[in-house]
């Protein structure tokens, strides 16, 4: 019998200035610069006051009418993910912003150091002035790859701030590079910093640039550095003849960058290491080469410390894309903000209502909470696909807003899926929502979330399931043997996602329908959101995705 024809998700769970200079190096030392420390424990939990971000997320925009070289001082904020490293309130190292939670830099900058005392700034053009209040993020944690003082390879790291940082003119994150292959030589990049201006002078006040050609390891090799002290995983740029042009003392961890030809935009090609002086004949400057570790540079995630398994309650928040659907002042469904103008839901969810009655809520983690009010917003369209009660294929609907929504720490829109032909097959995919904890008990309060698997099409036909009823633009998740965890009621219209290579997370599947919840024979059934790309992003154009 059809107790949950609709709906699904959830059983057994219980879800889940100024300030001084830089210390300054010897002559002929090799590094850029840094000092040591060791590391203490962890700071407290700063997420309080989460700033709202703008959805001109756009990576690698240059602020400038005309760029400057030579090595002089840059426009105002013509590098806006350019970010400042301080330590006990002493300039020391640069850094450069991926996204609204991470900061790169080198790993030399954070080796030995105690990480929770680093503050990083933003937006900043000169840090001499103290009449401008710049933003400024503490570091909660460092992520150094596997560095060593005796080669300086893999000399980069991850700053994860205690809070994000709102985007805005004068703030913006980097592009990285999408091609690992591209060795970027003869290419003109330029390296920005605050570093000194001069071998043995003092650090800027004004953030200053200089473009400086990529050269090959071999060309570099070839210079009057020791041919094994550059590994493929450093990059060299400058003028070995002569001279002249370079990164300096206090530039470490900041950016070398280059313009993008097909869409003219900048993105972050090397990280300043080290370099035997300053702009000496016959010693180019040497970069972490950050095409080596694209894979190992996360760019998105859950907001959580650690994944909870098992059915159990999520971490507040841990779904910031996560929106409930309310049937005038009943909740009903769940959906997802896939922009800041359009969430993702189930058909049958509007089958039947006049879509003024719905509204749609966001930032929520326990919706019994009467105390902490939601962002709300009004649906003003319902497009639903070709959905039938007859078969319940094209189960898939999309709601306009009244207006967009902010985004936020809370509130951020998740990722569509890039790849057309992706099956997940076998995939551990996680779903999410405030639906029924078992087939015949109360909706949660609180979000719970589930890891499924991701069944074959084939392997869900071979079920308890009429296999005519499994259709190509639908997914099975769950575990059919022994059908201990699954959606359930309340959670129709709900995320089913999988974290991609860039370690942020797609829209796999919408919670659907199946028989009952969590019997043994009937794993749930979710809409396979991609056969519906084309179709979703060619009735949500006003929507502005994100395009970290």
């Amino acid at each position: 019998m059809w107790k949950c024809l609709f709906i699904l998700v959830i059983v057994t769970l219980t879800f889940t200035c100024s300030e001084g200079d830089v210390a300054q190096k010897s002559p002929g030392v090799s590094t850029k610069i840094f000092f040591g420390s060791l590391f203490g424990n962890r700071p407290p939990w700063l997420e309080a006051h989460h700033p709202k971000t703008t959805c001109s997320c756009k990576c690698g925009e240059r602020n400038e009418v005309s760029r400057i070289v030579g090595g002089v001082e840059t426009g105002i904020n013509e590098f806006p993910w350019m970010a400042r490293l301080s330590y006990f309130k002493r300039f020391y190292c640069g850094g450069m912003l991926i996204n609204d939670r991470y900061v790169l830099t080198a790993a030399h900058c954070v080796k030995g150091f105690i990480w929770f005392v680093i503050k990083v700034t933003f937006g900043e053009h000169n840090r001499c002035n103290a009449t401008t209040r710049p933003e400024t993020r503490f570091v909660l944690r460092a992520i150094a790859n596997k560095f060593t003082l005796s080669n300086f390879d893999n000399d980069i790291a991850l700053l994860r701030l205690n809070e994000r940082v709102p985007i805005s003119e004068t703030i913006k994150p980097i592009c990285l590079p999408d091609n690992d292959k591209h060795l970027y030589v003869d290419v003109k990049a330029v390296a920005a910093g605050w570093g000194t201006l001069t071998e043995e002078g003092k650090v800027s006040c004004t953030l200053q640039e200089v473009e400086v050609p990529v050269i090959s390891n071999q060309e570099c090799r070839n210079t009057k550095y020791t041919p094994s002290m550059i590994t493929d995983n450093m990059m060299c740029a400058g003028y070995p003849k002569t001279g002249g042009k370079d990164s300096c003392q206090g530039d470490s961890g900041g950016p070398l960058i280059a313009e993008r030809k097909h869409d003219k935009r900048y993105e972050l090609i090397g990280v300043v290491s080290w370099g035997n002086g300053c702009a000496r004949a016959g010693y180019p400057g040497v970069y972490t080469r950050v095409s080596k570790y694209l894979e190992w540079i996360p760019c998105g995630e859950r907001n959580e410390e650690g994944r909870v398994v098992g059915g159990t309650d999520s971490s507040v928040n841990a779904f910031p894309w996560l929106a409930r659907v309310i049937l005038q002042k009943s909740f009903g469904c769940a959906g997802s903000l896939i922009n800041d103008r359009y969430v993702v839901t189930a058909a049958h969810c509007m089958k039947g209502f006049m879509w003024f009655l719905f509204r749609v809520t966001f930032g929520e983690h326990n919706r019994c909470d009467q105390s902490q009010r939601a962002m709300s917003r009004a649906v003003v369209k319902v497009i639903a696909h070709n959905f039938t009660l007859t078969d319940l294929s094209n189960d898939i609907a999309l709601l306009k807003l009244s207006s967009p929504v902010e985004y936020s720490y809370t509130v951020r829109p998740v990722c569509l899926p890039t790849n057309k032909d992706n099956l997940y097959k076998g995939t551990t995919a996680l779903v999410a929502g405030w639906g029924a904890t078992n087939e015949t008990g109360k909706w949660s309060c609180t979000v719970l979330e589930a890891e499924l698997p991701v069944l074959s099409n084939e392997a869900c036909r071979n079920t308890k399931y009429n296999a005519s009823k499994i259709t190509e633009v639908m997914m099975c998740a769950g575990f059919p043997e022994t059908a201990h965890k699954d959606a359930c009621t309340g959670d129709s219209g709900g995320p089913l996602i999988a974290e991609n290579d860039e370690h942020m997370f797609d829209l796999i599947g919408v919670v659907s329908w199946g028989y009952g919840c969590a019997r043994k024979g009937y794993p749930g059934v979710f809409t396979r959101v991609t056969k519906y790309l084309d179709w979703i992003k060619d009735n949500t154009e006003e929507g502005c995705y994100c395009q970290y």
